[in-house]
């Protein structure tokens, strides 16, 4: 018998009914593993598939790449110099910052030294070299303090060399309350530039600063003691006091010598003159010479506790 020789056709129908099995198996394997109640095994892409996926984000991830440097390649030195300047700003930053640290750390140890005992020439030199730190401004205060005292002092002494003083203080005061927040430093310069304005004799500007420090600082030290001395410059008896205290004229007293004289007894020589010393004519002391102006009377009034 003739064997018939096998055509194009037969193989694809071939492939074709394989296939068709394969998948009826298939479908009857998951509809047994369903009515058994194991999981139905799902169809795996082809190896051939996800390499073609692959392939194809890796060359679009690459042309975005490629893009994006092309577009940058114009601008990439002044990039760099950008970022360059960056790094040379962050770094000077720093170096600013550890420089500051160590120039606030100096000023502290200065004015420890000025204050331990209080050296009015060291403060000085550190408020000079240091203007603008917390050391500074307080070696600023405590020198506003000092010309206070000493020119409350020589008030009832010598005006003419307290005045000077007083108003150094209040300038002082002033320039440190300038543009400054609330503060302890604060505090005390405001309740200093009032004790100095009284004492200036400027009654309504001391007050004013009293009761500025009494609202401002409701909670301070020095609350209390500016209540208290906003409440005795009101009325017209402390401005009288003070006017009566302004006309008096404060002088120092003359130096007397009282040094002694070698070879005089303890007692002094009494009435004796020494031998062969002529007598010491006496003169007659004028009227005028020997009258005492009457002194200006001041008001009865009790004046105000002075601080």
């Amino acid at each position: 018998m003739k064997k018939r020789s096998a055509r194009p056709g037969d193989s694809r129908n071939h492939e074709r009914r394989f296939s068709e099995r394969q998948t009826a198996s298939g479908e009857d394997n998951d509809n047994l593993a369903t009515r058994e109640g194991r999981p139905v095994r799902l169809p795996a892409t082809t190896d051939a598939a996800e390499e073609g996926a692959e392939e194809v984000g890796g060359n679009a991830l690459a042309d975005g790449i490629a893009a994006a440097v092309d577009a940058l390649r114009p601008h990439l030195r002044a990039i760099l110099m950008g970022i360059g300047c960056l790094l040379l700003a962050a770094i000077s930053w720093m170096w600013l910052q550890q420089q500051r640290a160590a120039l606030v750390a100096k000023s502290w140890d200065d004015y420890m030294f000025a204050i331990s005992p209080v050296d009015p020439a060291a403060l000085a030199d550190v408020a000079t070299q240091h203007p603008g730190t917390p050391a500074g401004e307080w070696a600023d205060l405590i020198q506003a303090e000092m010309a206070l005292d000493e020119g409350a002092e020589l008030l009832f002494v010598d005006r003419d060399r307290a005045m000077p003083k007083l108003q150094a203080a209040a300038d002082g005061y002033a320039a440190l309350l300038v543009g400054r927040q609330k503060g302890l430093l604060a505090e005390r310069a405001m309740f200093g530039l009032a004790k100095a304005n009284e004492s200036l004799g400027k009654i309504d500007d001391a007050r004013q600063g009293y009761e500025a420090v009494a609202s401002d600082y409701p909670g301070g030290a020095l609350a209390g003691m500016a209540r208290q001395r906003s409440r005795s410059l009101e009325g017209e008896r402390a401005q009288e006091w003070y006017t009566w205290f302004a006309a008096q004229k404060m002088t120092p007293p003359t130096p007397v010598d009282n040094s002694p004289i070698l070879g005089a007894p303890a007692g002094g020589f009494g009435d004796a003159s020494p031998a062969g010393a002529a007598p010491a004519p006496e003169t007659e002391t004028p009227a005028a010479a020997t009258e005492t102006p009457a002194a200006e009377s001041a008001p009865t009034t009790t004046p105000p506790a002075q601080e």
